[in-house]
């Protein structure tokens, strides 16, 4: 699903804490970034000089998370919690329960999500199955697995 070029971001504060720091850290890094594969097309041949191709790998990968991030940051906006006498909303921690057992996410915005974390989006099939529901509740939603259920076994 394409995003329009304009269209707001919702983020938490903290997924936009997390993405500034991240962009800060990759502009400090980046200059040494660029030192490194000045120095290793220094090394001669560059048609085999591994130094030199992985060094600008890495300083491509840099610069395109930069301005990822700056993409998203341009139209980020900052989304309180909205979850509401113990319904699910963003920035809501839920545990839920289903066929592998208990799981515990965030529901965030889209530009943040890390599964390994438990940070799933608002837009994903169980984040949007999970917005507005409360505890005891079974949830539906269809994933690329096929449809699956879950039951909403805690909202903080």
């Amino acid at each position: 699903m394409a995003r329009a070029k304009n269209e707001p971001i919702p983020i938490t504060a903290a997924g936009l804490a997390a993405l500034e720091a991240e962009l800060a850290e990759l502009v400090e890094r980046r200059p040494a970034m660029v030192d490194r594969v000045a120095s290793a097309r220094s090394d001669g041949d560059l048609k085999e000089n591994f130094a030199y191709h992985d060094a600008r790998r890495d300083l491509g990968m840099a610069d395109g998370r930069v301005q990822t991030i700056e993409a998203i940051l341009q139209n980020a906006v900052v989304i309180k919690a909205t979850a509401a006498n113990g319904s699910i909303g963003i920035g809501s921690k839920v545990v839920v329960t289903d066929e592998f057992g208990e799981s515990a996410y965030e529901v965030v915005g889209p530009a943040e999500v890390d599964i390994a974390r438990g940070l799933i989006s608002l837009a994903s099939p169980m984040g949007a199955a999970l917005m507005g529901r409360s505890v005891g509740d079974t949830i539906s939603f269809t994933t690329p697995g096929g449809e699956r259920s879950a039951r909403v076994v805690r909202v903080d």
